[in-house]
Order: C-alpha cells, then sequence, then structure tokens
C-alpha cells in the first residue's frame, strides 16, 4: 500500500546508523537496547536531533536506527518481529494509513503509542488553470495513487465540495505530472515534492487549487508490537523523552536538520528537505486532531473495502507510554 514516500536521497534500501556503544543492528534482546526502523525523510527530524544530539544515549538508550527508503519495506521487515523474534525491529516509524492497515492484517498485535509528525501543506491539489473551484471537478478526470494517502485526501475533498468519487473519473497514476501536462487529466491529488514540480513544468497552465488544511492530515506515527510494552516496560516512554527533545531543538535550528541530511543521507538538492520542514508540525503526542483525523481515515477506509475488520481506538492506541512520558500530549479523547 502506497503512502507518502521518501524521494531520491540515496540508492540503497536501507542504512544503519548505530548510536550509544555500537549495538549491532539485530540489538533488542535487553531493555535499552533498540533498534528502531525509519524513513530518511525530514518529517522525522525530531528523531534525527535525538540521534545528533545524543538524547537517546542520554536517557539510557543503545539505539540503532535502519533507515528504510520505503515504509512498506520497513513494515515488511518488521512484520518478521510478530512473534518476538529479535533483529525485526523493535519501534517503526510510517503512516498513517499503514500503520492502520498493518495493525488490522497483524490481527490488532501492534500498537501506536505517538504521532510523532503531521502536515497538510505538503498534501497538494494540482489542476488546471480552468478549475477555479472544487465543484468545477464535477465531470473532470483526477489522478492519484489510489490506496495512498492521497487518495484519501481526495475523498475528503470532494465531499467538503458536495460531490463524492462517482462524480469524477478518478485514475490510479505515477505519471501524474506528464499526464496533466499533456492535458490526458485534469487534475491530481499527491504529496510535495510532485506539485511543486508540476508547477514547474506546466508553468501558469497549472495551479495549486488546494492543499490538504481542513481536509485532513499526512501523519509519520511510531508503533511497536504489544508484547514488546510489555516485556519491556519504560523503553516507550525514554524514546518518547529522547524525541521530543529532538522535537523542540529541531523546531529551533533549521540549519542543523539541513546538515543532518546532508551528512547522513548525502543529500545535495536540500530544497525538498526544506520544503518538509516548512510543512512539518511537530506533535510527539496524542491530541483530538489525530483522534477526528484517524476517525475520518477508518470510515474512508471502510466506505473504500481497504478495512477487514472495524476500527477500535481502544485497541489501535496506546497511550500509556505517553502518559507516564508527556502526560500533558494526551488528550482526553485518548484517556481511557
Amino acid at each position: 500500500m502506497a503512502t507518502r514516500q521518501w524521494s531520491g536521497w540515496i540508492a540503497c534500501t536501507a542504512l544503519v546508523t548505530v548510536l550509544g556503544t555500537g549495538t549491532p543492528a539485530g540489538a533488542g534482546h535487553e531493555d535499552g537496547k533498540v533498534l528502531l526502523f525509519s524513513q530518511p525523510i525530514a518529517k522525522a527530524d525530531s528523531i534525527w536531533m535525538a540521534i545528533k544530539k545524543g538524547y537517546f544515549k542520554e536517557g539510557g538508550l543503545d539505539v540503532t536506527v535502519k533507515w528504510f527508503s520505503s515504509g512498506t519495506t520497513a513494515m515488511q521487515t518488521f512484520q518478521a518481529g510478530k512473534e518476538g523474534k529479535r533483529g525485526f525491529g523493535d519501534f517503526n516509524t510510517g503512516g498513517e494509513l499503514p500503520a492502520v492497515n498493518f495493525w488490522q492484517n497483524m490481527d490488532e498485535a501492534f500498537t501506536l503509542f505517538a504521532v510523532v509528525e503531521r502536515d497538510a501543506e505538503g498534501y497538494v491539489g494540482i489542476a488546471r488553470r480552468e478549475i477555479k473551484t472544487g465543484k468545477d471537478l464535477k465531470g473532470k478526470t483526477i489522478a492519484t495513487r489510489v490506496g495512498s494517502t492521497g487518495s484519501w485526501f481526495v475523498s475528503e475533498y470532494l465531499k467538503a465540495q458536495g460531490l463524492t468519487e462517482k462524480d469524477v473519473t478518478i485514475k490510479n497514476m505515477e505519471t501524474h505530472i506528464i499526464a496533466l501536462d499533456r492535458g490526458d487529466i485534469d487534475a491530481f491529488f499527491i504529496w510535495e515534492p510532485y506539485g511543486a514540480q508540476a508547477l514547474k513544468i506546466s508553468g501558469n497552465r497549472v495551479h495549486k487549487l488546494t492543499t490538504a488544511k481542513d481536509y485532513m492530515n499526512g501523519y509519520l506515527v511510531i508503533g511497536t508490537w504489544k508484547w514488546y510494552l510489555k516485556e519491556h516496560p519504560g523503553v516507550a516512554e525514554k524514546m518518547l523523552t529522547a524525541i521530543d527533545k529532538g522535537r523542540r531543538y529541531a523546531a529551533e535550528h533549521k540549519d542543523e536538520v539541513i546538515q543532518f541530511a546532508r551528512e547522513q543521507f548525502s543529500v545535495q538538492d536540500t530544497a525538498p528537505v526544506e520544503a518538509d520542514y516548512a510543512y512539518n508540525e511537530r506533535v510527539v503526542g496524542f491530541d483530538k486532531v489525530v483522534w477526528d483525523d484517524f476517525a475520518k481515515l477508518a470510515r474512508w477506509m471502510k466506505e473504500t473495502g481497504i478495512a477487514n475488520r472495524d476500527f477500535s481506538p481502544k485497541s489501535f492506541f496506546d497511550p500509556r507510554p505517553l502518559q507516564k512520558a508527556l502526560p500533558e500530549r494526551v488528550s482526553p479523547e485518548f484517556r481511557w
């Protein structure tokens, strides 16, 4: 299942960063030794700065980070740890839709214990110049990556315009920028940097019709196996404390976030990193926006047939690590 992905900073599927005392990539046999799966995208800059500034080590954690260019690949690898097999990740970060899908496919053995980041401005609807409002999309052809966060975005946007997906033709497409430039489609809904690329290629023949603001948010979340939280009490709390310190530092030190991308991932063109930095709303918590967005996501998954079971917030979310580490970051909706 597609989700917002990193786009081309490094060529390999996974890199391993070892922090603390040099634990091998298969670490995780003892509390304090942690294998974290993450993606080399600036949405994770709270984690980046927790690494750079030594916040994990300060909390007594010996962390190995394995960077995956694809959240889907990370989930596939993480899945091998379902039965307690070590070396397949202790914590995993990724998007909201893959997380819910993973939870249901793993028979609810997976749990989400914090939202790290969210953003709406990084999701865009790009349309031909003559389409001035959302209502002008009626009868038109829209491209997205069906089954992705972009697809959820289309649904929520159309709903807000008094339209449904039956009022438009939706195409599942990877080459949406070229198709829009040629006039094969009328609009596409996706995440950046594809919108910026389309504006650059097609000029004033297209425009940014909307962002996802007021419709939905895309998320970077962190989760683990339910058995892991039981067998390793206190580790998730230490992870959250370190990531929250990274959150505060990242918000005030853009230059160091950019430098981390250059040094860690050999980034040469930092424009996508800077764009992500600008859109990034660092959360490290659970609030009402999270509650409402995941309720909307669950409804959409049910409507589209992606959901194979009813969504249960009390099964999917585990707010207890946050309640212990950062109690002020847990809104009433998540207190049960």
